[in-house]
């Protein structure tokens, strides 16, 4: 393989289990949208049944759909919205929805549809949903036209920032939500999201969280402590050499290299996921020692400088760590969120089932 995605399932289930105990006695449903964070949608759902989890959130009515015809069975709730001309498929495929507005509850209304629906309250994130006015509103809307409220949530919009801030910001998004405690049978009360988790667990907020990228032991500051890293994306050495004078590296001359120096050609590039922003910035890990990227990340490869302590060691095939514990610093090289990396990374990078410290599974562009 020249670039690949190891995704341990042993450090997933671990931290279902650390969130959980987080959670306080909360229902959990696990955010799977954007292909799991990079992780493939499919088999992260199917390994997180078996361990319990009975409901997921996706963004779209397509990642929905990718998981009914793969046997998911499971509640899932379509988070980021959903065109009128897509209730009646959601509908036919017993896929769980959210409602912003009131024009939607009266085309349910209108076309007679038999949707479970969750109402999607404003408190703070400026994005779509009711205010908490119109959401008490909805909620006696729906109930006089027998349309079947099984959630409400809202979504907190700096949970995982510390700065006193956004500590207050969140506090009083929580406080906002706090009146739909109240509205009696609401299978599903939702707030809290990976941040809120982490930081907000100990109120009272709802009986359902959702945890996306933490599941995979990062959140927006970092990586979480308590829990394991999941996610390793590798490559491999694909050429060395040995320069015999000074050379300028890949594309427009903005690497340097100095006669006697060993440069490495790593096979994965900004076509698999790694940023270009990394150019002369970022690292890589071989043998356990950091090599700097030099000269621009190429579509299909990117060059390093290995380190004279494993010239003699370095071998054509060598594995490389691309990406790792290291994903958050990489990321505030980049000025950008660990979940732009994970959700970055492109079909042609195989993913990697390791369960039990063995391969378990393993999915490609020629098949799993």
């Amino acid at each position: 393989m020249r670039a690949w995605a190891e995704i341990n399932l042993d450090n997933l289930e671990y931290n279902i289990k650390k969130i959980r105990e987080l959670s306080n006695g909360r229902e959990l449903m696990a955010i799977i949208k954007a292909d799991a964070y990079g992780m493939g949608a499919v088999s992260i759902a199917r390994e997180l049944s078996k361990i319990g989890i009975n409901i997921f959130g996706v963004s779209s009515l397509d990642e929905g759909i990718e998981l009914r015809n793969k046997g998911i069975e499971s509640d899932i709730l379509i988070l980021a919205g959903i065109f009128d001309e897509e209730l009646k498929e959601a509908e036919n495929r017993d896929l769980q929805v959210t409602i912003t507005d009131k024009a939607q509850i009266e085309y349910i209304k209108k076309n007679n549809l038999s949707l479970k629906i969750h109402l999607k309250i404003d408190t703070g994130m400026g994005r779509v949903g009711f205010t908490v006015e119109e959401g008490l509103e909805a909620v006696e809307k729906c109930r006089r036209n027998g349309i079947e409220v099984v959630g409400i949530y809202s979504h907190l919009s700096v949970s995982d920032e510390s700065d006193s801030h956004s500590i207050e910001y969140t506090k009083n998004q929580l406080q906002k939500f706090e009146i739909f405690e109240k509205v009696e049978d609401i299978k599903y009360l939702h707030i809290l999201n990976s941040g809120g988790i982490i930081k907000f667990s100990d109120t009272s907020y709802g009986n359902l969280v959702r945890a996306g990228v933490m599941m995979y032991g990062f959140y927006g500051e970092g990586k979480i402590e308590e829990l394991k890293p999941v996610f390793t994306l590798k490559s491999r050495v694909l050429f060395l050499k040995k320069l015999g004078e000074d050379m300028d590296i890949s594309y427009g001359r903005i690497g340097k290299g100095k006669k006697g120096d060993m440069i490495a050609t790593v096979s994965i590039g900004y076509a698999d996921g790694v940023r270009r922003e990394l150019s002369n910035k970022g690292t890589v890990e071989i043998l356990g020692v950091e090599c700097k990227i030099i000269g621009r990340v190429c579509m299909d490869m990117l060059m390093v400088k290995i380190p004279r302590e494993i010239e003699d060691k370095i071998k054509v095939g060598e594995e490389v760590i691309v990406l790792g514990k290291d994903i958050y610093s990489k990321s505030l090289i980049i000025g950008c969120s660990i979940y732009e990396l994970f959700t970055g990374l492109s079909r042609r990078v195989t993913r990697v089932y390791i369960k039990n410290k063995k391969s378990y599974f393993i999915n490609s562009l020629i098949g799993d």
